[in-house]
């Protein structure tokens, strides 16, 4: 036997994984390092020496090339079984039902597994008799195509018009909105918590009031500018000319250009000899009203963010709706159904 006492642990780990099948266990190991044995060797023992059918082990893999391999070499040592151990004996009798079973297992990935669990139970997971899983790429066609649909409904939603204006102006694209639209159907079983059951923030022309004082304080600063050529003092030409605009602002889209474009304002350069208050003082005054114009627009678009968020949601659970009634089910749908249905047998 090796003294290396790496082997030593690792052989213990492995005989604890192969024998501990009365505990949950959590194995983290590398590639290549007999996962997969381990898996088949834990799986012999619940067959063999526990008696529990392999009808009744679900072995769940990443991948379906991983699922096979498993199969494949599970079918090797129950054949092995079979040949080692006399007919009518227990041993023989087990290792047999179990190369029965095999093919009927619940052995491969995760996304299958859930499929067998809404097949065999369509009725109580509310699905119609026949259920068609689509794989990537017709999952992707069917998103081009609802996404085809919503921008249509979405631009002629006379309710998100002024929403989706502001957003637009603040450089949302649609093609955003569709990238959006693709991430909340990935988890298109969060949303009715997380989004829709939030509280609607309707979308106001926002309080200027104090941004205008703001702006007329930095203004007041001008008088104490000694050089009318002080490359600092023409920053004030384009915040005068905002302070006077933000008077006339009457609606959203108006109020968040006007804002941006205080937002983008510099206040730099300035020479100390040119005022008798510390020039640093002004530019930092400048840099707030920045700041401050910045952060109410960033409200304004929020908000209209949060009202096409919901409206997409709305819209993504429709389909998830839609394709449940009809039996056309993606990945993420196989997963969360079969996690419904399992909660709620549980819970009864």
């Amino acid at each position: 036997m090796s003294t290396d006492p790496r082997v030593l642990r690792d052989d213990a780990a492995r005989r604890r994984i192969r024998r501990a099948t009365d505990t949950t266990l959590f194995v983290n190991a590398g590639a290549g390092s007999g996962k997969t044995s381990a898996l088949v060797d834990r799986i012999v023992t619940l067959v063999m020496d526990d008696g529990v059918p392999l009808r009744h082990v679900a072995a769940v893999t990443f991948t379906e090339k991983a699922g096979a391999e498993l199969r494949d070499r599970l079918r090797g040592v129950f054949e092995t079984r079979v040949r080692e151990h006399d007919t009518g004996t227990p041993e023989h009798e087990t290792a047999t039902a179990a190369l029965e079973d095999l093919d009927r297992a619940a052995i491969g990935t995760l996304h299958s597994f859930a499929q067998r669990i809404l097949r065999e139970h369509a009725i109580a997971a509310t699905l119609p008799p026949l259920v068609e899983v689509q794989d990537e790429v017709a999952s992707s066609v069917a998103f081009d195509e609802r996404w085809a649909a919503v921008q249509v409904q979405l631009l002629d939603d006379d309710e998100m018009e002024r929403p989706l204006l502001l957003a637009l102006s603040a450089g949302v694209t649609l093609e955003h909105l569709r990238a959006l639209m693709r991430r909340l159907g990935n988890d298109w079983d969060l949303l009715e918590d997380r989004v829709l059951a939030q509280p609607e923030r309707p979308i106001t022309v926002p309080d200027l009031g104090p941004l205008r004082r703001q702006m007329t304080e930095l203004l007041d600063l001008r008088t104490h500018c000694r050089d009318e050529n002080d490359k600092l003092l023409a920053c004030f030409g384009p915040a005068d000319e905002a302070l006077a605009a933000l008077a006339d602002v009457t609606d959203e889209i108006a109020a968040l250009a006007l804002l941006r474009q205080i937002s983008g304002l510099k206040f730099s350069f300035g020479r100390t000899p040119s005022w008798d208050v510390p020039v640093d003082d002004v530019k930092a005054a400048g840099r707030a009203v920045a700041e401050a114009a910045g952060a109410i627009a960033g409200e304004i678009v929020d908000r209209a963010l949060r009202a096409l968020t919901r409206w997409l949601a709305a819209r993504v659970l429709e389909s998830a709706q839609e394709r449940r009634r009809e039996g056309r089910l993606e990945f993420q749908d196989l997963l969360v159904l079969s996690r419904d249905l399992l909660r709620r047998d549980g819970d009864a």
